[in-house]
């Protein structure tokens, strides 16, 4: 028995993505089989398929790493985190690499139970920017009477952030597009452009000065923060490893995943609590379209594939 998958056989651009058949996977004891229905592209899968970084796994290799889905297949002594065990028919969202194919394997541990309510496409596209914005708040702890600055506020784990700082009591002054300088706003955060001279608008925006500064792009905030006064360790990057090296900013780095930290992130999501915007869908024969769009990096929202 043969499902579809997303492979490649070469570092490159979207163009190296192919659908490949490849054999259905088995459940194992502790793990479960998801009949995938939806999963977010992170700028990481980007990095991976364009060889940024160095990766030992031979060729083809898969990309994706967040998935949403229904339960296909239980293996023995398959349980959730609180220990209630996993059942044919749940629905779940978790992690794994190589998730963008029809049936995934994965290990219970992986997985959190998908709020009815919450919608396939959103569910997919949360793992990576949730537990990434929940653990970088947990770096600089923002609160009553700080003003940190959020670059990339608009993109996934950016927008995040911003809601998290926000109910914790901060100000926040988010950098964006004009395009969804409106969506910011909605949501309570301050918005401003990014690009040259960003120290001075900010500045303008908050002559009082900033407490901190969430880097979720690249090296524009951390340099803006650093113009504004701010120490190293009242900047937290999540993008720029070598800037955090280089000048000791503060990181979560490589942050523990955690099954009920997703769970209790995607309840509240489900309850209008928070909001992740998804811009697009594609199928998985379009996953190509679909990375290319997402490596514009001027998006409005997360980009799925539904296989």
């Amino acid at each position: 028995m043969m499902q579809r998958a997303i492979q490649f056989d070469r570092t490159g651009g979207p163009e190296v993505l192919y659908v490949a058949e490849v054999p259905r996977p088995r459940a194992e004891a502790g793990g479960l089989v998801v009949e995938v229905r939806a999963v977010g592209i992170n700028p990481f899968d980007s990095k991976a398929r364009a060889g940024a970084f160095p990766i030992d796994d031979p060729f083809p290799r898969t990309l994706g790493t967040n998935f949403a889905g229904v339960v296909a297949e239980v293996g023995a002594d398959a349980a959730y985190w609180d220990g209630a065990p996993v059942a044919v028919g749940d629905q779940v969202l978790g992690w794994e690499m190589g998730t963008l194919r029809e049936l995934l394997a994965v290990p219970a541990s992986q997985v959190a139970r998908k709020p009815a309510d919450l919608p396939f496409d959103v569910a997919g596209a949360l793992c990576t920017p949730a537990l990434t914005a929940h653990a970088a708040i947990g770096v600089l702890n923002p609160g009553p009477g700080d003003t940190v600055l959020v670059s990339a506020a608009a993109g996934a784990v950016g927008i995040l952030y911003c809601q998290l700082a926000l109910e914790a009591g901060a100000r926040v002054i988010g950098t964006a597009g004009p395009a969804n300088h409106a969506r910011l706003r909605a949501l309570g955060v301050e918005p401003v452009e990014y690009g040259p001279g960003l120290a001075d608008r900010v500045r303008a925006l908050a002559p009082e000065g900033i407490t901190a500064v969430q880097d979720n792009y690249g090296r524009e905030a951390v340099d803006a923060g650093l113009e504004l006064g701010l120490p190293p360790g009242r900047i937290c990057a999540i993008a720029d490893h070598a800037a955090v090296a280089e000048l000791g900013l503060a990181s979560p780095g490589r942050y523990e995943r955690r099954a009920d930290v997703l769970e209790r992130l995607a309840a509240r999501v489900a309850a209008g609590e928070l909001v992740l915007p998804v811009q697009d869908v594609f199928p998985l024969d379009r996953a190509a379209d679909a990375f290319a769009l997402l490596d514009t990096r001027h998006l409005s929202g997360k980009i799925v594939v539904a296989p």
